[in-house]
């Protein structure tokens, strides 16, 4: 009989198992042959044999195989183990030239420095996984800490697909219909709700629905000129063209609100967050963010923030970073918490872009956006391009610059996050450089 010290002193096996460095299945394949080999060689003993050493030596790591193995599927089972790929060190851009996660670290650190940026955050996603990610700079230029993989941006209007995502799941679960006039879900009229008081003459608002809310359709200007709960007005006919409307968000959310009796934040953390491992986001903000948030307070962010700690707002308060918001697109691109018609209906086109840009609908050109076919969906903008089809979406303001994309076909996409420091945007060179993104409209984004 073949002994365990002459198989594991001469044979190669051994030294390929110690050696090898396999990635995930493949790996798991060869501990459990290695664990079938050590039991055959533990209960093959004979009191023929001399080595007691060798025989105890194979019986153990038999035994503490079978438990290892034992431990992991209990712990996989309950979710305690995490079951994505770590980022990969190479990726491929949207026309197939390969990108190496240094020669992209580089490139950031390039743009951090002459953009005058102090903080930045990006994730590349591909395929089932996230390929690549990196944050860099500092927190503030008060204390100069520096920036980790957890830290907090504020998305601003990337909040915007997070929310259309939460209203399709509601749709899927039947809380609501998209096409069903949303006054039907109150119990008085909208008019009678201090907000919406300047709609009690305006009969239109009957007009509205999730779809139309969620498509920029809803007639409403992006925000009330006056000031928070003031008058809002029409502006023309609901479901006629589009005209991006946060206000149109806004309204969406006090809808759900009434309709669950749950408020923004809870029910995202119940049907989004919770289930998609997001466990650094909020529409609402939490104290465990103090010490880890990117921010520079010379710009008119300040008012912003200091609303996003009294009340949420599903059209731009969302804090995050980019390793939760690419779980989110990975959700979008692999079906995850949604059904397969779900998604489609999601970022199925619902109405054509005329606007020569994205805040000057009054500027019109029925043609201006027939080669890309610049549309809007569900959340998301949409454009056609040599690579297939994209969806889009911009969270660009003063004090921060925020872009996300994804390339449907080719299943890769990125999400930038930054603090920048004046008006000048970092995304286009961002999105060219680490996936070949040469055709969002940037022009069309005021970029």
């Amino acid at each position: 009989m073949l002994r365990c010290d002459a198989y594991l002193g001469k044979g190669d096996t051994y030294s390929r198992m110690m050696a090898s460095s396999r990635p995930g299945r493949q790996l798991c394949v060869d501990c459990i042959e290695y664990i079938i080999l050590f039991g055959y060689y533990a209960f093959s003993y004979t009191e023929e044999e001399d080595d007691m050493k060798i025989f105890h030596l194979c019986k153990a790591a038999f035994i503490f195989g079978i438990a290892g193995i034992f431990l992991f599927t209990v712990l996989c089972s309950a979710g305690t183990l995490e079951a994505a790929n770590p980022p990969a060190d190479e990726w491929q851009t949207i026309q197939g030239e390969s990108r190496k996660a240094s020669r992209a670290e580089s490139f950031l650190r390039q743009v951090l420095d002459k953009s005058g940026a102090t903080a930045l955050s990006v994730a590349v996603i591909q395929g089932p996984q996230v390929v690549f990610h990196r944050s860099m700079g500092i927190l503030d230029k008060k204390t100069k800490r520096a920036v980790n993989e957890q830290t907090v941006f504020r998305t601003a209007s990337l909040s915007k697909p997070v929310f259309a995502y939460l209203v399709m799941k509601l749709t899927e679960e039947g809380v609501l219909e998209l096409d069903k006039p949303l006054y039907q879900y109150l119990k008085r009229p909208l008019y009678e709700y201090p907000e919406y008081s300047g709609l009690k003459n305006d009969d239109r608002y009957k007009l509205l629905t999730a779809r139309i809310l969620l498509s920029h359709q809803s007639g409403f200007p992006n925000w009330r000129q006056v000031r928070p709960g003031g008058r809002l007005d029409f502006e023309f006919t609901p479901g006629e063209k589009f005209r991006y409307s946060g206000e149109g968000y806004r309204l969406l959310q006090f809808f759900l609100e009434m309709i669950t009796g749950k408020g923004l934040n809870q029910l995202s953390k119940e049907k989004i967050f919770s289930p998609l491992g997001m466990t650094n986001s909020s529409f609402l903000w939490e104290s465990r963010f103090d010490n880890n948030f990117a921010f520079y307070s010379n710009t008119g962010l300040r008012r912003f923030l200091a609303q996003t700690k009294l009340e949420p707002n599903s059209a731009y308060s969302l804090l995050t970073n980019t390793a939760d918001y690419s779980k989110f697109l990975l959700a979008i691109t692999n079906g995850s918490g949604l059904k397969t018609e779900t998604v489609e209906m999601m970022l199925k086109p619902q109405v054509n872009i005329t606007s020569r840009s994205l805040h000057a609908p009054q500027e019109t050109d029925p043609k201006i956006h027939e080669a890309i076919h610049l549309a809007w969906s569900l959340g998301w903008g949409r454009f056609r391009c040599p690579q297939g089809e994209a969806i889009f979406h911009v969270g660009f303001e003063e004090g921060c610059d925020n872009y996300a994309v994804v390339f449907l076909d080719r299943k890769t996409g990125i999400v930038i996050q930054s603090v920048i420091t004046g008006t000048e945007g970092i995304a286009p060179q961002v999105v060219k450089e680490l996936i070949g993104d040469i055709y969002s409209p940037f022009p069309w984004l005021n970029y």
